[in-house]
């Protein structure tokens, strides 16, 4: 083989390894981008709670090994309870009830 047979067969090989570069290159990007996305929202979202008054709420993910996918199904609606229906009445702020447990 030639010198010149040979050229395009390197060329190709140049630009294969070229473009993966770029394609590796543009999809750590892309992923950094969503990472840094994710992490602005994040500190937006607890910012936002915090403004308003409320400690964020962490949600902890946690998973059966035995059953996986169990909490994808819903199940029969639990029973709420029952409702008692009360009378309020104001309970006076008196220094006898404060000096109760003296006694």
């Amino acid at each position: 083989m030639t010198f010149e047979a040979r050229l395009p067969t390197f060329l190709q090989r140049l630009i294969s390894i070229l473009m993966r570069l770029l394609l590796l290159a543009v999809g750590l990007l892309f992923a950094a981008f969503l990472l840094a996305a994710g992490l602005v929202l994040t500190l937006f979202v607890v910012a936002w709670s915090l403004l308003r008054g409320r400690r964020p709420r962490i949600v902890r993910w946690r998973v059966d090994p035995r059953s996986p996918f169990a909490g994808m199904r819903r199940g029969p609606p639990k029973a709420q309870g029952e409702v008692v229906d009360i009378e309020a009445r104001e309970v006076p702020d008196t220094a006898q009830q404060l000096t109760r447990d003296e006694r």
